[in-house]
């Protein structure tokens, strides 16, 4: 940590270490000595700021993440507006809620690096964060797309959902796989490559019509003659 890092305030400084480390390592991988000695504190320091291990996780992933949502929030709120109370336009909402999220994952690596360790990371608190800091209620993105897909039963929209969220998830962690399958020239660095081909992707599959069998109506009886 060079001069001036030490003149910033110390819980910014914890912010910093937390940040680097828990990218580096993991949140099992990494203790409170570890981020007090990067941050050139003590261990109190991060009691006295945060309170512990699993606050400070989580004011580094609110440092990162809060301002994308509210962004997300907004551009879902103007695709609203537009549709004038009809059915959504699917690559509208998916354009709103992925734009954001992969143009900072493409020029933030410790944000892409973070998401994608902490989306696999099995520890509880880690789970736990992962599950409150992306309530769905929160940017409204899984709403909007029930707006979009009037055509879907309930469940069968959710599993859809379900595999939109793995989708993008795997496209963020980009952990170098489908270099090794498709060569190197295969770049998915660009967000906005990477959009041009997975919105047409996810709308097909969440346009598609249902697989579920329309039970067919029931004739009403006809009235005996007398």
């Amino acid at each position: 940590m060079n001069k001036k890092s030490t003149q910033r305030p110390a819980k910014e400084r914890l912010l910093i270490s937390a940040e680097r480390l828990f990218t580096e390592k993991g949140y099992n991988g990494v203790s409170v000595r570890d981020i007090a000695a990067g941050a050139k504190v003590t261990v109190g320091s991060i009691r006295y700021h945060f309170g512990s291990k699993e606050d400070l996780l989580k004011a580094v992933f609110e440092r990162l993440v809060r301002p994308l949502s509210e962004q997300r929030r907004g551009r879902i709120e103007g695709v609203y507006k537009e549709s004038r109370g009809q059915v959504l336009d699917v690559c509208k909402v998916l354009e709103a809620a992925l734009e954001p999220v992969f143009r900072l994952s493409r020029e933030n690596d410790t944000y892409r690096r973070l998401i994608g360790r902490s989306s696999t990371d099995p520890t509880a608190e880690v789970k736990k964060l992962m599950r409150e800091l992306y309530q769905p209620d929160k940017t409204n993105v899984h709403k909007a797309l029930r707006r979009a897909c009037p055509h879907l039963p309930r469940t069968e929209f959710y599993w859809r959902y379900f595999c939109y969220y793995g989708a993008t998830q795997y496209v963020l962690a980009d952990v170098g796989r489908m270099q090794m399958i498709a060569g190197k020239k295969f770049d998915s660095s660009d967000p906005d490559v990477a959009l041009k081909y997975v919105i047409p992707f996810l709308a097909a599959g969440m346009l598609a019509p249902s697989i579920e069998k329309k039970k067919p109506k029931k004739k009403a009886a006809r009235s005996r003659r007398s």
